[in-house]
C-alpha cells in the first residue's frame, strides 16, 4: 500500500519540474540581451555575446560611438520603478548607463534618461 510505481514516481518528478520551471520564469529574471539584434535607427547589427562583449551599443550624445576597441554590455537583475533595466555599456575610457525596456524577448528600446534612444529586434 506505501509503495510507488514507477510510472507514479516519474509523473511526480515531471510535475514538480514543470511547476519548478513556471516559478522561475515568473521570477522576475531580466530577458537576455545575447544575440544579433537590428535597430529601428538605421545603425549597424548591434551584437551581444554570452559573455559580455558587445558591438554597437556604445551612445554618445544620442548617436553611436565606437572608438575602437573591445565594449562591454552588463544588464542588472532587476527593474527600475519605470520596469526598466540598467545597461551599463563601456568601452574604456568611456562608459554609459542606459535604461531597456523589453517588449517579450525579442524586442527592447533603450533609452538615454527620458530620451529614446532606439528599439531594437532579434534577428
Amino acid at each position: 500500500m506505501g509503495r510507488i510505481t514507477l510510472g507514479r514516481a516519474i509523473t511526480s518528478l515531471l510535475v514538480s519540474g514543470i511547476v519548478s520551471a513556471l516559478l522561475c520564469s515568473c521570477a522576475g529574471s531580466p530577458p537576455s540581451l545575447t544575440g544579433n539584434w537590428k535597430a529601428d535607427d538605421g545603425t549597424a547589427m548591434k551584437v551581444v555575446m554570452p559573455d559580455g562583449r558587445c558591438k554597437g551599443m556604445y551612445y554618445s550624445g544620442g548617436k553611436p560611438l565606437d572608438i575602437g576597441g573591445g565594449m562591454t554590455c552588463s544588464l542588472s537583475d532587476k527593474k527600475d520603478s519605470k520596469g526598466r533595466y540598467s545597461l551599463v555599456v563601456s568601452q574604456p575610457p568611456n562608459q554609459a548607463t542606459f535604461q531597456v525596456e523589453f517588449s517579450g524577448n525579442d524586442s527592447a528600446t533603450l533609452y538615454s534618461g527620458s530620451n529614446k534612444l532606439f528599439t531594437m529586434a532579434r534577428q
